[in-house]
């Protein structure tokens, strides 16, 4: 869970951290309803938010600082733009394919 909040910065955006993690799920979900109904979108959404704050952030989290697990009273790992880019095609992928199994 520490990891989670570390790369989250809590649930503001700050001058320190200002990419939230925790949002651009929500974003890569809202797409599927363009093709899927409401109930496939919800689903892709819940599986996006479980396997990000489950398996994504920490995994991530861990990489980025070595396999080590983040301090309580050390820095934050930083992500970089290709952390980014890879967190975001996951929850793209994990949102479509939530939402086209439901749908």
């Amino acid at each position: 869970m520490r990891a989670v909040r570390a790369l989250t910065g809590g649930f503001a955006i700050s001058a320190e951290q200002p990419w939230l993690p925790g949002l651009p799920h929500v974003v890569a979900a809202l797409a599927t309803l363009l093709v899927f109904d409401g109930r496939a979108f919800v689903t892709g959404l819940l599986l996006a938010t479980l396997a990000s704050f489950v398996v994504y952030l920490p995994v991530t989290a861990l990489a980025l600082n070595g396999g080590r697990a983040i301090p309580a009273e050390g820095p934050a790992p930083v992500l970089p733009v290709a952390a980014q880019v890879v967190l975001l095609g996951l929850w793209t992928l994990t949102a479509w394919v939530g939402a086209a199994l439901a749908g």
